[in-house]
């Protein structure tokens, strides 16, 4: 789901019980929306073209062909994201949810300091999630004379804003190089709770009351750079290069909690760990662009990139009723995405775009011999489509991002043991961007 499930199986205790139903996460997929203005309707597809805001996430060399000063450009998407895992919660029990979010996903301003240079400072939101569920499955048979009823809620706001400025310089007719550095921000509140009542068939009396708690939290600091170019090679195609750096950890702390009490003390177990250290080490990236276009009537471009693999401690510390270290890690494998976008003017200053993209996962897969200790798959693909208006020092979009996907992840199986089950998802994204140039 979205493809941000975060699955406790990691914890390295070597305790395989320890896991939660997975929730929507953006752990081991990089493009779960579209960043920007002109991006957000080409698919994504403008690291040779990028003459906006958009540069300072796709490509910083663009922001030295602006064409003036501008300020408060905004782009914000309003959606609707679904998802379902079959037999998530339980044998016949689906885990279902379908959530409305709004997100800021790019702010900043740009100075045009000289006909070759122009400087930006942006705030981007390249991954955002706010989802509440409550399930419930009341009075189903468990044994004789008794039923269970299964009771759930969840909670998981994960958010990834960048901060930081980057700049374009026209170094030649045909050449622009740009650079950028921004601080990594994430946030990350995670609770799940179960209740799995017993009662009898006939009087109702409470026979026995089974739970489990699952609540982690952390935030954490990083910093990466940017550095990209654009040449022509014509006036009619363009390549772009891009070089995205891995994060350099700056700082982070994060608490854990697991409580579970299904019915036979033996395996009644709590884990808890406060003042942990977080990381949130995104991998190095390698983007390259290619376009053709025809000045004031039309371009078409196409992007390719790659994310190397990663490794890492999510988080690390120790358990404080035994002193047991507990840590969670992350797996991520290489993987490569493309983007195909186009645009075509009408009159000149209304822009028709439109792409399609992917959003494939990282992730190592789904080991079926264990599957606690596995990160979910869900390969997501997307389109998109946006109309806009540009005058002498306004512009504005409207459009629409469709992304969705499928693929395995965990859940719980018979006696509340992991199993490998599937899952599909949706996100429906309308979007409005704005910005005055002067």
């Amino acid at each position: 789901m979205r493809s941000r499930i975060f699955s406790l199986g990691f914890l390295s205790l070597l305790l395989t019980w320890l896991f939660p139903v997975s929730l929507p996460a953006d752990d081991t997929n990089y493009q779960n929306y579209l960043v920007g203005d002109r991006a957000a309707g080409m698919g994504g597809a403008v690291a040779a073209t990028t003459a906006d805001l958009d540069a300072c996430y796709y490509n910083p060399a663009g922001l030295a062909d602006v064409s003036g000063s501008r300020v408060a450009l905004s782009v914000s998407l309003y959606g609707i994201q679904s998802y379902r895992l079959k037999d998530g919660l339980g044998p016949g029990e689906d885990l279902k949810a379908r959530q409305f979010e709004t997100i800021p996903s790019t702010f900043g301003s740009i100075l045009k300091a000289s006909d070759d240079l122009a400087l930006a400072f942006a705030v981007l939101t390249p991954d955002s999630l706010n989802s509440n569920i409550s399930h419930s499955f009341e009075r189903r048979p468990d044994r004789p004379g008794v039923e269970r009823s299964d009771y759930y809620d969840a909670t998981l706001d994960d958010s990834t804003l960048w901060i930081g400025p980057s700049l374009g310089w026209r170094a030649g007719e045909r050449l622009k190089v740009g650079a950028g550095v921004y601080v990594v921000y994430r946030s990350l509140v995670d609770k799940q709770d179960w209740a799995y009542l017993y009662t009898t068939s006939d009087t109702r009396e409470v026979v026995e009351v089974r739970t489990r708690v699952y609540n982690i939290n952390y935030t954490n600091y990083g910093l990466l750079g940017m550095a990209g170019t654009q040449y022509e090679l014509s006036e009619e195609f363009v390549l772009g290069a891009v070089v995205q750096t891995p994060t350099w950890n700056i700082t982070g702390d994060g608490e854990l909690l697991y409580a579970v009490s299904l019915g036979s003390p033996e395996d009644d177990q709590l884990i808890q760990a406060k003042n942990m250290k977080s990381r949130n080490n995104l991998p190095a990236k390698f983007s390259l662009g290619a376009a053709w276009r025809k000045a004031g009537l039309f371009t078409l471009e196409g992007n390719l990139s790659y994310h190397l693999p990663t490794s890492y401690q999510l988080l690390a510390g120790e358990d404080v009723w035994t002193g047991r270290p507990v840590t969670t890690e992350l797996r991520r494998k290489g993987v490569v995405n493309f983007n195909l976008g186009g645009e075509y003017r009408l009159a000149g200053n209304y822009p028709l775009r439109a792409g399609i993209f992917t959003n494939l996962s990282s992730s190592p897969g789904i080991d079926e011999s264990d599957p606690a200790g596995s990160q979910e798959k869900i390969d997501m693909y997307g389109v998109s489509f946006s109309v806009g208006n540009e005058s002498e020092h306004t512009t504005i979009s409207l459009g629409v991002n469709y992304v969705w996907g499928k693929g395995e992840t965990v859940g719980i199986g018979e006696d509340f043991q992991p199993t490998v089950v599937d899952q599909r998802e949706s996100h429906l994204f309308l979007f409005l961007s704005s910005a005055y140039i002067f």
